[in-house]
């Protein structure tokens, strides 16, 4: 079995020499891309010259994160990758993580995605967007049978993991693809997810198999409103809620438009021209979205988004 391990990296050297040398000590055999998204702080500098077993792809533009995991993963089948595992820069594995996500995989031919338990940075406390995504969760028997020292289960279901550790078996990449394009960071993996239940998948944490990661990026954190990250969170939200390939709600897209258009128009009577803009501005995002075409083509099967 190949496995191959994607890393994506944009300004890491922060991090990239504990993540690249944590792979190295798998105790399965792997290789390991890079895709580089145009550092600008030394990164593939770095790689270069202290990890040259490391293939790595130096883009020349800041492509997002799942476009440049397109490329690792496109790659990593071309060689003849049974397995590709998707790493955070800022994300280190033990020894065993990969081969006990693997063993899991083979046992459980039902799961289109993997992932392990991740700590914090320091490996003290569960990072806080794993947490996130956990607790929200309908069935919380995770937490409970930790808490409660119960006998854990081999792999716990849920709907949705984010993608700082993934494994992913080459017949989900055959019958899903990759990431969704249309995302440049944030919620292309809630997008994923969203496709890989559709293609009859589950989705599970191995509670045996751990990463710490040392996150910087918290989307689930509050940002200044009528701000760009604002409105970028604002799409995306509405690109993952209705572009959802497992409902039909981009068809109410429009009647949010005219919502938000209502709200705008309400504002500018009120004199508060704050509201106005942030309203218009989401009124103008709507606009320009078509996420009828973008669910219809998610929902086929095949290698959607790869070379």
């Amino acid at each position: 079995m190949k496995t191959s391990v994607i890393i994506v990296t944009y300004n890491g050297m922060k991090w990239i020499k504990d993540c690249l040398e944590s792979i190295l000590k798998s105790s399965i055999p792997i290789d390991i891309i890079t895709v580089d998204n145009y550092s600008s702080d030394g990164t593939v500098e770095f790689i270069k010259s202290n990890f040259p077993q490391v293939n790595l792809i130096d883009q020349k533009e800041n492509l997002g994160f799942g476009k440049a995991n397109n490329i690792g993963i496109s790659l990593a089948l071309k060689t003849s990758s049974d397995y590709v595992f998707l790493l955070n820069q800022d994300a280190f594995i033990e020894e065993d993580t990969i081969e006990k996500l693997i063993e899991m995989s083979q046992k459980h031919l039902e799961y289109g995605i993997l992932s392990p338990v991740h700590a914090d940075g320091s490996g003290t406390k569960l990072d806080e967007s794993f947490y996130y995504y956990i607790s929200k969760a309908s069935d919380n028997s995770f937490i409970s049978d930790f808490m409660l020292n119960k006998t854990k289960k081999d792999i716990y279901s849920l709907p949705m993991i984010n993608a700082a550790a993934w494994l992913i078996p080459k017949i989900t990449l055959e019958n899903v693809g990759g990431f969704d394009t249309s995302f440049f960071l944030y919620g292309e993996d809630d997008n994923y997810c969203q496709r890989v239940l559709y293609q009859n998948f589950q989705i599970g944490i191995v509670p045996t198999a751990f990463i710490r990661h040392d996150s910087e990026n918290n989307n689930t954190k509050a940002i200044i409103k009528g701000s760009e990250k604002y409105y970028a969170k604002f799409l995306n939200q509405i690109k993952v809620a209705y572009g959802n390939v497992n409902t039909d709600n981009y068809k109410n897209v429009s009647n949010l438009k005219y919502s938000f258009l209502k709200r705008a128009i309400v504002s500018l009577i009120k004199f508060n021209l704050t509201d106005f803009k942030v309203n218009w501005a989401k009124a103008k995002l709507l606009a320009g979205e078509n996420l009828k075409e973008k669910v219809l083509f998610n929902r086929q099967k095949g290698r959607n988004y790869l070379e």
